[in-house]
């Protein structure tokens, strides 16, 4: 008869150290919750560009996010909005546009007349204007 050494059983889950970056969906939930917190908290004097965004995410978070995440996350939370478009020019690829986002909070602080969907125009000097405040002062 050979002989065989006992089966080693697995300890339970929560004692297994996470391998390879793996995530439960609990946690990834919460990481989520985190960004949400700390993008709020970021865009509440000012709205701010994508790339601004997960450059503040990136460098205030340990483990940061990816622009895909980042996207997800502001399209989807109902507090934060879309305000419109900055260009950006680059080297290799022409011009492109970059999203600007803002909390609804501060939105309605500083632009009352505000409409989602409408964008904001903000001048070198910090103040806001709707596109309908353009039309009426032309």
């Amino acid at each position: 008869m050979g002989c065989f050494a006992p089966r080693k059983q697995r300890p339970p889950e929560h004692t297994l150290i996470r391998d390879f970056g793996r995530m439960t969906r609990e946690e990834k939930e919460m990481k989520t919750v985190r960004i949400r917190e700390k993008i709020k908290k970021f865009l509440g004097d000012r709205p701010r560009n994508t790339a601004e965004i997960l450059e503040h995410i990136n460098s205030t978070m340990r483990h940061g996010t990816t622009s895909q995440q980042l996207g997800n996350v502001l399209s989807k939370d109902k507090d934060i909005v879309k305000v419109g478009y900055i260009k950006r020019s680059g080297i290799l690829s022409g011009g492109y546009d970059i999203c600007e986002w803002a909390t609804r909070i501060w939105v309605s602080d500083n632009c009352p007349g505000w409409k989602e969907g409408q964008p904001l125009i903000i001048d070198s000097d910090g103040n806001v204007q709707t596109s309908s405040d353009l039309i009426r002062r032309n």
